[in-house]
């Protein structure tokens, strides 16, 4: 059994990547451990000034579970078991650094819609995780 991380953030593309995913589970193709993964951005700007870090911790994790809220319904209605996460910092290094060391045999990266110029380079997140995650990633478009 496979264990895959996937990146959701609840963009167009995201959900394109689980749900590819999904249609390889439902057909038999992939047996898999899943773990959903969404990374929210630190809030930068003096923002601890003015709320707590209990507070800041609490944003972050609203705003995570947001982020899952199109993956988990996916996953629920195709009645696949998931675990579900939310970290915070820069995501392309979090969830390589996560992979690497939870043992992740893949990656799965939906991406997003881009015009003809950007579609000459991978968006930030994508390229970055390329070049750190010790694992596959597979980007689905």
């Amino acid at each position: 059994m496979s264990k895959i991380l996937i990146a959701c953030d609840d963009s167009p593309g995201s959900l394109r990547g689980l749900a590819y995913l999904i249609s390889k589970i439902q057909a038999g193709r992939e047996k898999a451990e899943l773990h959903i993964v969404n990374v929210q951005y630190p809030l930068h700007g003096g923002v601890s000034s003015f709320i707590s870090a209990a507070q800041i911790k609490e944003l972050h994790q609203e705003d995570g579970a947001k982020a899952l809220a199109g993956a988990r319904k996916l996953l629920d209605e195709a009645g696949i078991p998931y675990q579900a996460h939310v970290f915070v910092g820069e995501p392309a290094e979090v969830m390589a650094r996560y992979a690497n060391e939870q043992g992740f045999d893949e990656i799965v990266m939906g991406t997003r819609g881009q015009n003809k110029i950007s579609t000459m380079l991978l968006g930030s997140v994508s390229l970055k995780l390329l070049n750190l995650a010790k694992v596959p990633v597979l980007l689905v478009k």
